[in-house]
């Protein structure tokens, strides 16, 4: 008798309880013991698997689905993977040295803060990393702002808001890739649109702190050792010329000529190479080890190998890993239609755009709150609202643009998060205590409220609607 089994649609309640089991297994290891993600999310197969096929749902639907759902990962994958080897060959090239030395180089007593802020902006851009930031030039200011006699709350706010910045709309990030792995948006097209809202964001923190720099009383005295030592270290290895910047005005020429991501990057990452054999005197071998496996230096000081030992295919590995296990997990959920019966009833109460931006943001906090992880909470609120924008009508740009407010721009407001706790034992201070200095967490979602409401992205709503009419 071959009678196909019948898939049962899952009630609410059950794809609920799907999905606070499946996510407890993420959850409750990394919070209690500090583990991983990545192996937890693979783990969480064993737990999504038979609540599926409970449901009727064969193994080979569930299998087909993790299989649809990886095939979304591939491009996201090899655009990370290619970062990382083009961080190598910047870092070797110069290129990264010498835009953190020109940042340095502008620090002034009395508009310390702002300039604070601005450097960790370009160094996390550059870097890709808010936490390589906060740990290497971060440090240093943040001695800087004692020897001026600054707060170093206030200090740690600006550094954190800066490095967090830089690494929204940073392609070199792991944030912005896997954002555009879940929602299938292109990297730079979702970057482009974020920054209708993060750029205004970092001009009014960039005021904000400018104002509280200037009230201040700077009654200690300036200690400028640790500044001039990194600008000193920077200057003795490399030849900062303008040469060095040739690979980044390479990569944003082709972005800007609409050129697609994976070229422009992997023709930024090979003109590094060819700048880091001709001005710095590499060999070809080095710089095909640096493509692979990142930059190494021994400069003789630990703050500037710590920010320049870094880059290589492999680094991303792991991240690359982690968008396969998370895409994963929901191309079984998503089989089995749990996804579905949990999206249904809000889509029911979501009509409006504000609405779905709100709730996109909310999803992403609740990511960030119950995973301790900036990376979860993309996975996590992206793949469950992915389907209420399909619905909507609205296109993904802007889910692009509310989970990088969520998921990145806010997530020091949450002092157990790994960013805020990261971050804050670099520069010195509690989670809890950063909190109130984080601009860039407070007002970033005031201007995507307000942007929002004022329609600046109707039209993206209109070409969606028109396409699928």
């Amino acid at each position: 008798m071959n009678e196909q089994k019948i898939a049962k649609k899952p009630s609410f309640g059950y794809a609920l309880f799907t999905v606070i089991a499946v996510f407890s297994v993420i959850m409750v290891p990394a919070l209690a013991w500090g583990s991983k993600i990545h192996p937890l999310f693979l783990l969480s197969w064993l737990v999504a698997l038979p609540l599926c096929l409970r449901l009727g749902v064969s193994y080979k639907d569930l299998q087909n689905g993790v299989v649809q759902s990886c095939t979304r990962a591939i491009v996201p994958i090899l655009i990370l993977l290619i970062n990382g080897g083009l961080v190598g060959t910047w870092n070797a090239a110069g290129t990264v040295p010498l835009i953190i030395n020109l940042g340095i180089k502008f620090i002034s007593p009395s508009f310390f803060l702002v300039a604070a802020f601005l450097l960790c902006v370009m160094c996390s851009m550059v870097t890709g990393t808010s936490w390589g930031t906060c740990g290497t030039a971060g440090l240093a200011l943040a001695g800087i702002g004692m020897g001026m006699g600054i707060d170093p709350l206030i200090t740690a706010g600006a550094i954190c808001s800066g490095a967090f910045f830089g690494d929204t709309i940073s392609p070199l990030s792991d944030g912005p890739n896997l954002c555009s792995g879940v929602t299938g948006v292109d990297l730079f097209v979702g970057i482009k649109h974020q920054a209708k809202v993060t750029v205004p964001s970092g001009i009014i923190c960039a005021v904000l702190y400018l104002i509280m720099g200037l009230m201040l009383n700077s009654n200690g005295t300036v200690d400028y050792t640790v500044v001039n030592g990194i600008s000193q270290t920077l200057e003795s290895n490399f030849h900062m010329g303008v040469v060095a910047v040739l690979p980044m005005v390479i990569v944003f020429g082709m972005l800007a000529m609409k050129k697609a991501s994976i070229p422009s990057l992997l023709t930024g990452a090979f003109a590094g190479g060819v700048i880091a054999c001709l001005a710095e005197g590499k060999s070809i071998p080095d710089v095909i080890s640096y493509f692979w496996g990142g930059y190494s230096i021994d400069s003789g000081m630990d703050m500037v190998d710590t920010l320049l030992n870094r880059g290589g295919i492999t680094s991303m590995a792991s991240t690359g890993i982690l968008f396969l296990f998370a895409f994963g997990l929901f191309g079984i959920l998503n089989a089995a239609g749990i996804i579905d019966a949990l999206v249904e009833p809000l889509t029911q109460r979501l009509h409006s755009k504000l609405s779905v931006i709100l709730a996109t943001v909310f999803m992403s906090v609740l990511g960030n709150a119950i995973g301790a992880s900036s990376n979860f909470a993309y996975v996590f609120a992206g793949n469950i609202m992915a389907p209420v924008y399909d619905r909507t009508r609205l296109d993904k740009v802007n889910l692009t643009r509310a989970l990088a407010v969520g998921c990145t721009a806010m997530c020091t407001l949450l002092p157990w998060n790994m960013n805020s706790v990261v971050a804050a034992g670099h520069i010195g201070v509690s989670p809890a205590q950063l909190i109130p200095y984080s601009f860039f967490a407070y007002v970033t979602p005031v201007v995507l409220l307000v942007v929002t409401l004022m329609g600046f992205d109707t039209k993206y709503v209109k070409e969606s609607a028109a396409a699928e009419q």
